[in-house]
């Protein structure tokens, strides 16, 4: 597991495990998510604009935010979708496929690499700690093993500083290069594809990565998000402020 200076004065047990929230925060926060709108997510420019207001009610409660987060580490369907990858991981605290709303923490890692890909889903991320550098491409080429990684070409490069939201459509073609533990609230789409493309910017080498229905049970127990890793998102989140 990568580390941070610091992290030998984080709490092994951070505060949000040892005070849970009440009954009443829980029925409160659980009845505001359930108001929450359905997002149509064919219309990007519409779904960018309620997701836009739903992330930042979110993000910018920490109150709220904590109680979700507790909730999640405690509802064992969610729990279960809490992953760990190369890049960054993932704490999902809200799961409404019939509306459109999957929510979730992303988790940035401190090694990072460049690689063109684009999702299964599209996507609205609120950026609460650290920053991205944006970079959208554009090709001409299938998006299968023999794409040419020189044919990958950026249009748009921007600093995603912490307080931005951005929307992306599913098909568009970006790489993000992180601060550091950064950190963002996802919400996410249905699936629309099966699988997305990545190709790595420095070798040319090409993957998929696939959903959950997809996976192995090796790949699952792979990545899954072992209690010492939560712990450890937990305390960084917290001394973020954010929770």
């Amino acid at each position: 597991m990568a580390t941070r200076p610091g992290d030998d004065l984080l709490d092994p047990n951070p505060a949000i495990l040892l005070t849970p929230p009440s009954d009443t925060e829980l029925t409160k926060a659980e009845a505001l998510m359930a108001s929450l709108p359905t997002v149509r997510w064919d219309e990007v420019e519409r779904a960018a604009e309620i997701t836009d207001a739903i992330a930042r009610r979110l993000g910018d409660d920490r109150a709220l935010l904590r109680t979700l987060v507790a909730r999640a580490v405690r509802t064992p369907e969610l729990r279960e979708k809490f992953e760990c990858h190369a890049l960054d991981d993932k704490i999902v605290i809200w799961d409404d496929q019939e509306k459109g709303l999957r929510i979730r923490l992303r988790l940035a890692n401190t090694d990072q690499y460049e690689r063109v890909h684009n999702h299964r889903y599209s996507f609205t991320a609120y950026i609460l700690h650290g920053a991205y550098q944006h970079t959208l491409y554009a090709t001409d080429q299938p998006l299968d093993e023999t794409a040419d990684v020189t044919r990958f070409w950026p249009y748009f490069v921007r600093e995603e500083p912490a307080g931005r939201v951005i929307t992306l459509d599913h098909e568009q073609l970006h790489t993000t290069i992180t601060e550091p533990e950064t950190i963002s609230l996802m919400i996410q789409s249905p699936a629309r594809k099966r699988r997305a493309f990545m190709i790595r910017k420095d070798s040319g080498d090409v993957w998929y990565r696939y959903g959950a229905a997809d996976e192995s049970a090796e790949r699952r127990a792979e990545v899954r998000m072992s209690d010492e890793r939560l712990h450890h998102w937990l305390s960084r989140l917290e001394a973020f402020g954010l929770l």
